[in-house]
């Protein structure tokens, strides 16, 4: 089995490790590339992230490797076509984590596309629009003929027989890709850790930057224990989203306007979804919408509201609940069902004076002050492209010249292929796991799941099911060992999807995974039982 990952073990090494190249403030995607892309240059790194790994919107995307079709109408074709060309380094380097899909978009009589422009708007113009549209896509990404396709009316009703049929005309279906957003993140970081000797510890909190010499000193503060060091590196790189940065001296971070994003988490059988993703034309307030197959569920969102309140703590509010649940049955026949769970995220849009929904998905990388760099804004596709820019400009201060090489850097899992896929299902057989937990172990694991055979192969009760019936008992202890996970909510609501695939939300896994995380990390009766308290504290917070 690979080399472990624990959080005390980094933690410790952290704490006593006398220089740092890079210290990277912000444990979510872009945080993740940025140290991947800083260690494979042969930089000393180390990452912080003052709650978990891919707490904040990189677990709470859409979970599209999209190259962002609806910013065609806004004239934005460098970024269209940069998150095309990422897709297909993205579905390289991180394959199992790269899921093609098709995007399937009725058209209906008397109802605009609410991304195209106005004058294209026009019942005769639309489907015009469309297709010049879709064929600039494909243009943009140099895709093959036949990436795009017209659907008829009868098509869409038997991919999805639940879409009304009033004023429908048929529409059109158009490639992209769909990833786990926590399960990236976690997997970037493991590949840092385990090739180029990278550190990251979550929960520990950069409270305080000062410049020494050409250095900084950043003190920090360990959410779980309320210890307090310092770590001295040559530079500082802040990718932390919603959150702003602390200063160095008088340089202050820059400040970015948030926008929030809500998603339901449904049933997929109950709103007649198949292995097709919707994007439904319009909504009340001039948007698209998206319904999505993930994993055993599906996914409706998004929104795209002004946010102010406290950006540690997102959660869909019931306006926005009743928002998505009002538009989806503007389109689909669904008739009284709930959602399994809700979630919001936060977009860090750079400030340019319109509206959220408006504002470019673009990001800045931005010189605090001289080795203190920070970076806002971006999207999930793009996250290694931006990690690299970021990571050249940290460079640049350090006088370090090796290149980035993240686009031929394959994640730790990848490449396992389809031989290897059989090998670990039938061993996951005869070891009385069903074919449904193997597929979804390879989904998030990719090769590693072979790590999860080995787990269960040491303890046959491992290969129990949790209530989500997505996950086994064996990816706590291996969460512990091998991918930094210190809490329940770590492990119920990121390292899997426990929490948000079952209606309980994994309150009743949580004494089974509390009594796995206790006896790999050592936890007394009294810490397990407090470990379970702040697990449902967590749950309410994120509305759960």
């Amino acid at each position: 089995m690979s080399d472990s990952w624990t959080r005390a073990e980094h933690l410790k090494e952290l704490a006593n490790t006398d220089e740092l190249d890079v210290l990277v403030i912000g444990g979510g995607v872009i945080g993740a590339g940025s140290t991947l892309d800083a260690a494979t240059r042969g930089l000393r790194v180390g990452l912080v992230e003052m709650s978990d790994f891919a707490s904040g919107t990189s677990s709470r995307s859409t979970k599209l490797f999209h190259g962002g079709i609806r910013y065609l109408p806004h004239f934005e074709f460098g970024l269209v076509h940069e998150g095309l060309a990422e897709q297909k380094i993205l579905a390289r380097t991180a394959d199992f984590l790269y899921d093609p899909l098709e995007f399937l978009i009725p058209m209906y009589r008397g109802r605009r596309l609410a991304d195209l422009p106005s004058w294209a708007s026009a019942p005769r113009l639309a489907p015009l629009a469309m297709r010049i549209g879709l064929l600039l896509y494909d243009t943009l990404g140099r895709r093959p003929r036949g990436s795009h396709r017209a659907v008829s009316r009868s098509e869409l009703l038997a991919s999805v027989p639940t879409l009304l049929t009033d004023g429908l005309n048929g529409g059109f279906g158009y490639m992209d890709a769909q990833t786990d957003d926590s399960r990236l993140v976690l997997t970037v970081i493991k590949t840092a850790v385990e090739r180029y000797d990278a550190l990251a510890v979550n929960h520990l909190t950069a409270t305080r930057i000062e410049r020494r010499g050409t250095g900084f000193l950043v003190h920090v503060a360990d959410q779980l224990s309320d210890a307090t060091f310092t770590i001295k590196t040559r530079s500082v790189i802040a990718a932390t989203g919603a959150l702003k940065p602390p200063p160095a001296g008088k340089a202050e971070a820059a400040d970015v306007r948030l926008s929030a994003g809500a998603h339901l988490i449904m049933n997929k059988a109950e709103i007649g979804l198949g292995d097709e993703a919707l994007l439904l034309p319009e909504t009340d307030d001039g948007r698209v919408m998206f319904v999505v197959p993930w994993l055993d569920t599906a996914m409706v969102g998004t929104t795209d509201t002004p946010y102010t309140e406290n950006p540690a703590h997102p959660r869909a509010t019931d306006d926005d609940v009743d928002y998505l649940m009002r538009h989806l049955k503007m389109y689909l026949d669904v008739g009284d069902i709930e959602p399994i769970s809700a979630f919001s995220g936060l977009r860090a849009l750079m400030d340019d004076g319109g509206s959220t929904a408006e504002a470019s998905r673009g990001h800045e990388v931005i010189t605090v002050t001289p080795g203190y760099i920070q970076v806002a804004g971006g999207k999930l596709t793009t996250y290694r492209r931006i990690a690299e820019e970021t990571v050249d400009a940290a460079a640049q201060y350090l006088k370090a010249d090796a290149p980035s090489k993240t686009d031929v850097e394959l994640l730790v899992g990848a490449a396992a292929g389809s031989h290897a896929d059989a090998i670990v299902s039938g061993q996951l057989a005869e070891l009385g796991v069903d074919s449904a937990h193997s597929r979804n172990l390879l989904r998030r694991y990719g090769a590693r799941a072979q790590d999860i055979v080995s787990t269960i192969k040491e303890d046959h009760q491992l290969g129990a099911s949790l209530s989500d019936a997505t996950t086994v008992l064996a990816e706590v202890r291996y969460a512990a060992n091998f991918e930094g996970a210190a809490t329940i909510g770590d492990f119920a609501l990121r390292r899997t999807h426990a929490a948000w695939f079952s209606r309980n939300h994994a309150r009743d896994d949580a004494k089974l995974i509390a009594d796995e995380l206790a006896a790999t990390l050592g936890w007394s009766d009294r810490e397990t039982a407090s470990q379970l308290d702040a697990f449902e504290s967590e749950l309410i917070v994120e509305g759960l």
